[in-house]
């Protein structure tokens, strides 16, 4: 069985045009403080793992339990407001969903998704490209702080327990480059942002994408 496991913010969904600002202004209205949205100078790139650092750089102590689950509240709002005002659509990054759809359709493939997004507003930015989070083994940052346990988590509630001859993450940022490296994956680049031998800028060509994955022989 082949793991196929797919980030989302910029890799299934073309999210980055609002999806920091909004993660940005749920804290601002939470917390009143300001964010600085380089996301490369955070120890652990994603929504809980930020918060977190946020939290420590401004002295905030004790259980930060409860304003994790007030800014994910209000960014859920924000996000579901936004959709709301395209109708429930966004923009995927061209053939995202037909080629997600086609690796689930494929008997030898398990597919997942590992994002670093909570799983209330990563979950509404599939639906809103066409792709059912049913459908997907999911694991996300309301699971854990670190993307490399994020990707675990994803790995094993696709393998249900068992063991994949070959994983593969698909991704657009060098954390998750890092991250795959880490855990000893393959790793397939989206777009211009990470720097990789293996890299596409979308999924439009989905049989070169297949040989890659050792899914389908080159031809020639």
């Amino acid at each position: 069985m082949h793991l196929v496991v797919f980030d989302v913010d910029g890799t299934l969904v073309e999210s980055d045009e609002f999806d920091g600002i909004l993660y940005a202004r749920a804290v601002r209205e939470v917390l009143d403080i300001d964010v600085d949205d380089d996301w490369s100078g955070y120890r652990h790139v994603t929504d809980s793992g930020i918060l977190e650092e946020i939290l420590d750089r401004h002295g905030i102590e004790g259980d930060h339990s409860a304003t994790h689950a007030l800014v994910r509240k209000t960014f859920a709002a924000l996000v579901r407001d936004d959709l709301a005002r395209r109708n429930g659509r966004l923009p995927e990054i061209p053939g995202a969903a037909a080629f997600v759809n086609r690796l689930v359709a494929h008997p030898e493939v398990s597919v997942g998704v590992a994002t670093g997004g909570w799983r209330e507003t990563a979950a509404m930015k599939l639906r809103a490209i066409g792709l059912d989070p049913g459908t997907l083994h999911f694991a996300s940052g309301s699971d854990a702080i670190r993307r490399t346990e994020i990707m675990r988590m994803a790995e094993r509630r696709a393998l249900a327990g068992g063991s994949g001859d070959r994983k593969t993450y698909f991704g657009n940022q060098p954390w998750d480059r890092e991250a795959s490296l880490s855990l000893g994956w393959n790793f397939v680049g989206i777009g211009s942002s990470v720097r990789h031998h293996i890299r596409f800028c979308d999924y439009l060509d989905y049989e070169s994408i297949e040989v890659v994955l050792g899914l389908r022989s080159p031809v020639g």
